[in-house]
């Protein structure tokens, strides 16, 4: 990439990942809430540090893996290309020419609309493989991104 100028580089938005966490640490938490039912029921519950110790665990797999998703996927957008990388021990690196591009199209949900990140979508040309998908997830603001893509591109014709 030598000669190139890096337009924007980043990574997903951790806003991306909330409900991922939501779900696992509510998930995690289940063994200690178990142990506060099965200790206000029981004459002689069990000990509580199997599920504390279970409930510590799943928390910290929650956290490690979310940073792990998110850290490991990488965008970058230069003045020539496109370029996704993700994976942290087996790794998939995918590039395009910008001049490829044919459309960006921004998609968000209604969460992520409240949250204020989208999805971008690359469409290149003679790109129909589903090896090909140029889609950078969870972005904040994606439409200010989309501009500063169309600057570039508008300033490199």
């Amino acid at each position: 990439m030598t000669g190139e100028e890096v337009v924007w580089r980043g990574t997903p938005s951790w806003k991306a990942l909330l409900l991922y966490y939501v779900k696992w640490t509510v998930i995690a938490l289940l063994p200690a809430g178990l142990w506060v039912i099965l200790n206000s029921t029981m004459s002689d519950p069990p000990s509580a540090t199997i599920f504390f110790a279970l409930t510590g665990l799943g928390l910290l797999l929650t956290y490690t893996i979310g940073w792990i998703k998110k850290s490991t996927t990488r965008y970058m957008i230069t003045d020539r290309r496109i370029q996704i990388r993700t994976g942290l021990i087996s790794r998939n690196d995918s590039s395009t020419q910008l001049d490829r591009v044919q459309n960006v199209n921004v998609s968000q949900s209604v969460f992520q609309r409240l949250l204020g990140i989208g999805n971008i979508d690359w469409d290149t040309a003679g790109t129909d493989a589903g090896d090909s998908d140029f889609t950078f997830y969870g972005i904040d603001d994606p439409g200010s991104l989309r501009q500063r893509v169309d600057q570039a591109l508008n300033a490199s014709h």
